[in-house]
């Protein structure tokens, strides 16, 4: 099933009445300087990461969106600090290493606009302990990527978890899996399979589910996915989106566009489904309308990012 969309992206409705309060958006990932290439030439630097794309583009949808993250103490975390600052993310949580680097990240882009990596990180090897947010009823909790599942941040991110589904947040999990940054283990794997029981949502492109499932057919995954608890969104680029619920599968197309770049592609699709779920008020137990919502607001900030060479949307 193909279905339209009437959203429009405006800055999120504001409410003066204490009836309303929005909601609090927390993510946690890794931040660093995304340098592009193209055709062997240096296309831009800006600062990137998974969760700090999405946190970006939260901002500027005047979402009250709030970033743990860990970064040097250099003149690149200076950049991403008054990056953070300057898009209305909060980064009260975060950290900055003294004597140590922020991360970088050297993408290659081909003519489809998808790249490969090459990553440079100085953390320390031991993950600090974090300041865990006071969630409520109604927050969201965004994470996944590699930073997820490397060992020294798993204490953290177990007690995120934990803290956030006592709350009754809502944790949307996007594995959003660099076979280059992960060890490629049964371990791994099933730490996996751990974070997507405890998300109420998941998000993954084919190539996630492929690898999670060591599986490339993708009806086969279907029907993995059909059994699990969480909704899913899988993401298979050109041709469409698949949303699972409850052992039902739709079908949604994506717009016909010549992308520049797709990096922020899976990452501003995760800011549609948050943009979905405060803007139109969703909750449990989600229906064909609200499920429609929410893919359509993923595949048109998708969309609109894979025509920038920033990884976030533009300012509003």
């Amino acid at each position: 099933m193909s279905t339209t969309t009437k959203a429009t992206y405006l800055k999120a409705e504001s409410s003066n009445t204490k009836e309303h309060t929005p909601p609090n958006i927390y993510a946690i990932g890794e931040s660093l300087i995304d340098i592009l290439f193209s055709d062997n030439d240096s296309v831009s630097a800006k600062p990137g990461g998974s969760m700090l794309n999405a946190c970006i583009s939260l901002g500027r949808l005047g979402h009250q969106v709030h970033f743990l993250t860990e970064f040097g103490n250099d003149k690149a975390g200076d950049r991403i600090a008054s990056f953070l600052n300057d898009n209305c993310v909060n980064s009260e949580y975060s950290i900055r290493h003294e004597k140590r680097k922020t991360a970088l990240a050297l993408a290659w882009l081909n003519k489809a606009g998808n790249a490969s990596y090459s990553f440079y990180q100085d953390l320390p090897d031991e993950a600090p302990e974090i300041k865990l947010p006071d969630f409520k009823p109604g927050d969201i909790f965004l994470f996944g990527s590699s930073y997820s599942i490397r060992q020294r941040n798993r204490n953290n991110i177990g007690k995120l978890l934990n803290t956030a589904g006592k709350a009754g947040a809502t944790i949307i999990y996007d594995p959003n899996i660099r076979p280059s940054k992960i060890q490629d283990t049964i371990e791994t794997r099933n730490q996996i399979f751990e974070m997507i029981d405890k998300a109420d949502i998941v998000k993954g492109s084919d190539e996630d589910f492929t690898y999670i499932y060591q599986n490339n057919n993708l009806l086969e995954i279907l029907r993995h996915l059909e059994k699990q608890k969480p909704l899913f969104f899988l993401t298979s680029g050109k041709n469409g989106v698949e949303v699972i619920y409850q052992g039902v599968i739709t079908h949604h197309t994506i717009p016909n566009i010549i992308p520049v770049s797709t990096i922020g592609a899976g990452d501003n699709f995760n800011v549609g489904i948050i943009h979905a779920l405060i803007s139109k008020h969703i909750t449990k137990p989600y229906n064909q309308e609200t499920l429609s919502a929410m893919a359509e607001d993923g595949i048109k900030l998708a969309a609109e990012v894979c025509l920038r060479t920033e990884n976030y949307i533009a300012r509003r």
